[in-house]
């Protein structure tokens, strides 16, 4: 008889959910990292208390349960994630020019080309100021803290390096960064990634005066 015909055709299955599936019949996963990058998009967009469980497993491409199951502790643990990866491609990518050989001033140029780079010449949101919104601001309070507080040090060395006086270093940094982040903020509520884009060019020689 043709059913037990083990080449005749058979009936289609249906499909199993993914979470129901055994470990070795599901799909390949994206990596920790992946994940983090994509959750880090919500909350760029939306801040901490925006983002919502539904926005930030849609993001990742998961159920709410299979997320809480990544990430036990729920948001808070998603956003601590968030900041420490955001702060580990930081370093790499934009502090790490600042202490490389050189004159002072071409470090800086560096720097502003590598910020330029980090944040998409100012279309993409800094995760700093929407973490800070909220729930997440006191959360994350110590955790934000040190992240500026470190790239103060890093930008006042180079000032003092530069021959400024250390309360003159120490202003610089200052206004450096009080540019680039309200640049981000103005160019983001703005819908003009050129406000932050000519807000470093004005910057490039603030270390030459």
């Amino acid at each position: 008889m043709s059913g037990d015909d083990p080449l005749a055709p058979q009936a289609p299955l249906l499909p199993i959910p993914n979470d129901r599936l055994f470990y070795w019949m599901r799909p390949s996963r994206s990596s920790r990292q992946e994940i983090v990058q994509k959750i880090s998009e919500v909350f760029r967009r939306d801040s901490y208390s925006g983002a919502t469980l539904v926005d930030l497993a849609t993001a990742v491409g998961l159920g709410k349960a299979s997320l809480y199951q990544k990430f036990p502790e729920g948001k808070s643990q998603m956003g601590a994630e968030v900041l420490t990866e955001v702060g580990r491609v930081f370093v790499d990518q934009v502090l790490s020019v600042l202490h490389q050989e050189g004159r002072p001033t071409a470090r800086f140029a560096k720097m502003l080309a590598a910020i330029t780079k980090f944040y998409q010449g100012g279309q993409l949101y800094c995760v700093i100021d929407t973490l800070s919104l909220g729930e997440g601001g006191r959360l994350y309070r110590e955790a934000l803290t040190r992240a500026i507080e470190r790239w103060e040090e890093a930008l006042n060395d180079l000032g003092r390096e530069a021959g400024l006086s250390p309360a003159m270093a120490t202003l610089w940094a200052e206004e450096v960064l009080v540019n680039i982040e309200g640049a981000l903020v103005l160019a983001r509520a703005k819908h003009d990634p050129r406000i932050f884009q000519r807000t470093l060019k004005r910057l490039a020689h603030s270390l030459d005066q």
